[in-house]
């Protein structure tokens, strides 16, 4: 058994797909699948079910898989150190991520620690909501942007995000200076699956409403083009939206709906970790 089998694990396990695992690690995926059959055949379990859609972890798998995240993080942890009480500051920091962080709130960070520390190899990894805080409790990546927590993390506020309505321009409900949530239920509605969807409906709930979901998308992009075509309204993070956006209005919702964004790390972060929790906790 080696490190590089157990990264290749957790890089599987993070993306479901051998190919993106492959990309990531700068390897083959002949590679990928080689180390993978070696690790089953040495531990004598079945570590993956292999299907079309791609890859997911067995019972076992997730066992080994969580034991092997505890593995590198420790070795990364060494390294660090090690690295430190020779006055070297290098090393790698994952960096999960939710889309609307990703989208403004993080690149002004990440460029003043890259600057600060430039010889940390930063990976950022942009997933949902629950994807993003399963990745930092299963040592996937070493830091991240979250909405919610666990035990055992720690964090702290980044920012706060308003959830707003997000119209055709020249839709009727964007005459007002702000739309009811009761009025967007009675449009074509396209809900977010980017990870702010429990949120969309709590809102709805609490102005007891029901969105008529015509459309499920992820992408953000996606949805602003769809909105500007007149096929629905949305409601999406502010946080998440460009500043402009042509054919798209955006005004604030009733009731108002308010999350905040959390910076999370495990309780013994690895010390670049702890180094850009320091750092983005100057700038938020």
């Amino acid at each position: 058994m080696t490190f590089t089998q157990l990264r290749i694990l957790r890089a599987v396990a993070r993306t479901g797909n051998m190919t993106r695992a492959a990309e990531e690690l700068d390897t083959t995926q002949s590679a990928v699948s080689h180390a993978l059959r070696a690790l089953e055949r040495e531990l004598g379990v079945t570590l993956l079910v292999r299907g079309g859609a791609g890859v997911s972890l067995t019972a076992a798998g997730r066992a080994v898989c969580h034991r092997a995240s505890l593995i590198l993080t420790q070795l990364e942890a060494l390294e660090q150190e090690a690295a430190a009480a020779r006055g070297d500051d290098a090393g790698s920091l994952r960096v999960g991520v939710i889309p609307s962080a990703n989208a403004r709130l993080l690149p002004p960070i990440l460029r003043a620690y890259g600057e600060a520390h430039p010889r940390v190899r930063l990976t950022v990894i942009e997933g949902s909501d629950d994807e993003v805080l399963e990745w930092l409790v299963t040592g996937a990546v070493d830091v991240a942007t979250v909405t919610a927590t666990e035990p055992g993390l720690s964090v702290f506020p980044l920012a706060r995000d308003r959830l707003l309505a997000v119209l055709p321009s020249g839709h009727g409900l964007g005459a007002g200076p702000e739309v009811a949530v009761t009025d967007l239920a009675r449009q074509p509605f396209i809900m977010s699956t980017g990870g702010c969807e429990p949120f969309i409906a709590e809102l709805a709930r609490q102005a007891g409403a029901t969105l008529r979901c015509h459309y499920r998308v992820r992408d953000t992009g996606s949805i602003l083009a769809m909105v500007a075509e007149g096929l629905g309204v949305s409601v999406m993070p502010e946080l998440s939206l460009p500043a402009r956006f042509p054919g798209v209005a955006v005004l604030p919702v009733v009731p108002q709906a308010v999350r905040t964004v959390l910076l999370a790390l495990p309780a013994d972060p690895l010390p670049v970790a702890a180094a850009f929790a320091e750092l983005a906790r100057s700038l938020a």
